[in-house]
């Protein structure tokens, strides 16, 4: 990230701003440590190129095997299976040459067996989020397995906060939920306060208290979409993410240096560098 907000006027927009400390890890939720980013050894390295046809077939096993597991009991193996799953699961979503070849479809798949037999994961959902809503663009369905961890999770579970701040931000700039995402920010703020994550709280109070009085408030949609755009070099969701800042009517230029420069709309009056 090489820049930072850079007036282009004397107008600032202290609301605005603070999206900036709701999402100061939302590096963390859309590229988890590895997150998107993560790439196994591509099908094929070693031997024959893969074909749609054996892309398919390995794809159909795995739903097969994945439904199993739904249904299955965990005979008190509950965390092994997740962990098991888990890593299934990162060596599906690194498998490029496949992954082209079938698409994401069953990231989903994966997070529900994890999620049913390991719900309190907390660092689980941060992958969740970037491959069920981004990937398979199914963020209604991100939150829908995101519901279990907040069911399953208590206040003074290590971090359970940031399932919140996930759920809101997937709430706020995915579904369009405004609502949803206000109330997610309120529990957020309830179960960082007494945690050592408690300056938070404020933070997140602030964000939901601005968006109650303004549910279209562009500005944090801008900054927050601004924030998952600085802070991942996946392709995927960079052009998420420069779609959703052209719709929000921000002007997107390229310097002789490369890097792209965002400039709000002229009536905000703030020039934004990344």
């Amino acid at each position: 990230m090489s820049s930072f907000l850079v007036r282009r006027s004397d107008v600032w927009i202290p609301a605005a701003i603070a999206v900036v400390a709701l999402l100061g890890a939302v590096g963390i939720q859309i590229y988890a440590p590895g997150g998107a980013e993560i790439r196994d050894r591509p099908s094929g390295a070693d031997g024959p190129e893969l074909t749609e046809a054996d892309a398919r077939e390995q794809e159909r096993q795995l739903a097969t095997n994945l439904e199993l597991l739904k249904r299955s009991p965990g005979f008190g193996f509950d965390n092994l299976l997740a962990d098991w799953t888990f890593l299934n699961f990162l060596q599906y979503f690194g498998d490029e040459p496949a992954r082209e070849l079938t698409g994401y479809q069953l990231n989903d798949d994966h997070f529900d067996v994890i999620s049913k037999f390991d719900p309190k994961w907390v660092d689980m959902y941060l992958f969740l989020s970037t491959s069920v809503a981004y990937y398979q663009g199914e963020p209604e369905l991100s939150v829908k397995l995101m519901n279990r961890g907040t069911d399953a999770l208590s206040p003074d579970y290590p971090d359970a906060w940031r399932l919140w701040r996930l759920k809101a931000i997937d709430q706020l700039l995915l579904v369009g939920d405004t609502e949803a995402a206000i109330a997610s920010l309120e529990m957020a703020a309830k179960w960082a306060a007494g945690t050592p994550s408690e300056a938070l709280a404020a933070r997140f109070r602030e964000v939901a208290a601005t968006l109650r009085e303004n549910p279209d408030n562009k500005m944090i949609r801008i900054n927050a979409w601004l924030t998952v755009y600085s802070q991942t070099t996946d392709p995927v969701v960079r052009k998420r993410a420069i779609a959703e800042l052209e719709a929000l009517g921000v002007q997107i230029e390229q310097g002789e240096d490369g890097q792209l420069r965002f400039f709000v709309p002229p009536e905000e009056t703030e020039e934004i560098n990344r």
